[in-house]
């Protein structure tokens, strides 16, 4: 076949099918919808809002544009030969056939592209309260599980890893492998991010790498993996790079640690201070203990000796001996006594008047005699009453002594050096102290039964 008879049998394209292809190519690139691009501007103009310009090198040139109202965000108004850093996305103007960068951003090239992005960004956040400390969870004092998303081959799992056997050898630590350099690095830190939300066991999460340049380091900076830190469920530690190093993982991440060494530092305590403090706070409860015993001894031995229980025998006789003193008192004022007196007297008188006066005697007799049997059976009831109350007051006496009533198997139950009366006084995260007739003892509390 010659080349006319290819031509007649060839499908012959027009110029707008042709561009809108390319067009077609170029959105679908993905290389080409976000372009970090740097370069001298030339041939800078205003249309409207919207800028036009080329953006060339010593080699090259480009067709530019910034619409509004990106370009309403810049802090300064660019002019020719000003160099620039810009990104945006490469497209096709299709009527024309040319290609251009579209540019959604602009700085001066001292500045720097991407760390000006990480200062919008963090600005951003920070408004929205993804900073707030207030809001923060804070670390368990003894995590028993702790996650870690890192690289598997890195320095930065090394260096966690052993610092935590060091520190605290019974923590569990699960890795969550995950890319932390490049482009694909902050998609795959999320992976790893919800796959640790759904491991109920981690008490707090560790998140970082190794030291390196901002570019390196610039994936921790992605606002899709700065909110999904935000959601997270337990504590979590940010470990990126080094001292100075920062990025906006640090800031929403509970707390910031300047290695992974340090994260890990920060993450456990270290056993050996444990065991330190363990031994000091015992010596203080030993001593603190010991004086509190001996003023406990001191006021159960000024009890033993007061008057009350001392004495107590001697008290009991000299009420006794009142009580004796009173009935003699009782007798000798007695009706029974005044009467015989009276019957002496009437002896004396004439016997004449004996006859006379013996039946009214008889009878005035008989009716004393009532008397004195109704004064006697009162006065025995009285009696009866003393006696009554004095062995009711003598009993109340025995039972409410302390000793008495300790050794018989009852106690006195105290909590913070307060006597504890009932359940709902009770603090169950805290000990109690029982004080028993010949000790004390020092429990916790299990559970608690109302009635």
């Amino acid at each position: 076949m010659n080349n006319i008879d290819e031509l007649k049998q060839a499908k012959f394209l027009s110029v707008s099918a042709l561009n809108r292809y390319l067009a077609y190519k170029f959105d679908i690139d993905i290389h080409l919808q976000t372009v970090y691009l740097e370069g001298e501007i030339s041939n800078f103009k205003k249309s409207g809002r919207n800028y036009y310009f080329s953006i060339k090198d010593e080699y090259s040139e480009l067709s530019g544009m910034m619409f509004y109202p990106n370009n309403a965000q810049l802090d300064f108004e660019p002019q020719d030969g000003m160099v620039v850093q810009m990104v945006g996305k490469v497209g096709v103007y299709e009527k024309r056939g040319t290609y251009s960068i579209i540019v959604k951003k602009m700085i001066k090239a001292g500045v720097g592209l991407l760390y000006q992005e990480f200062l919008d960004l963090k600005d951003k956040l920070d408004k929205e309260g993804l900073f707030n400390k207030e809001i923060k969870l804070k670390l368990p004092e003894f995590p028993k599980t702790i996650g870690v998303i890192t690289s598997p081959t890195g320095e930065a799992i090394n260096d966690i890893v052993s610092t935590l056997r060091k520190r605290m050898p019974l923590v569990k630590v699960v890795l969550y492998p995950a890319i932390v350099q490049g482009q694909d690095a902050p998609n795959d830190l999320i992976r790893a991010l919800l796959e640790s939300y759904e491991n109920q066991e981690i008490d707090c999460l560790i998140i970082g790498r190794g030291g390196g340049s901002f570019e390196d380091l610039s994936c921790f900076n992605d606002e899709k993996l700065a909110r999904c830190l935000f959601t997270a469920p337990f504590p979590t530690i940010s470990a990126v790079g080094h001292e100075g190093d920062y990025t906006i993982c640090d800031f929403v991440a509970s707390f910031r640690a300047p290695t992974p060494t340090g994260a890990a530092m920060i993450a456990v305590k270290d056993v050996k201070d444990l065991k330190e403090n363990l031994n000091i706070l015992n010596q203080r409860l030993i001593s603190s203990y010991t004086v509190y015993l001996n003023k406990i001894e001191t006021k159960l031995n000024s009890l033993v000796g007061s008057y009350g229980i001392a004495k107590f025998g001697n008290i009991i006789d000299n009420k006794y001996i009142k009580c004796n003193v009173l009935v003699e008192r009782l007798k000798q004022y007695s009706p029974l006594h005044n009467i015989i007196s009276q019957i002496e007297t009437i002896k004396h008188y004439d016997l004449s008047m004996i006859n006379s006066v013996k039946m009214i005697l008889k009878q005035e007799s008989n009716r004393y005699e009532n008397k004195i049997n109704a004064l006697n059976d009162s006065f025995k009831n009285y009696l009866n009453k003393i006696n009554i109350n004095f062995n009711e007051q003598l009993q109340k006496l025995i039972i409410l002594n302390p000793l008495n009533i300790m050794s018989k198997g009852y106690s006195i139950t105290y909590q913070d050096n307060n006597v504890i009366s009932s359940v709902k006084d009770i603090d169950k995260n805290k000990n109690i102290k029982i004080k028993l007739v010949d000790g004390e003892v020092l429990t916790n509390i299990i559970k608690i039964n109302e009635d």
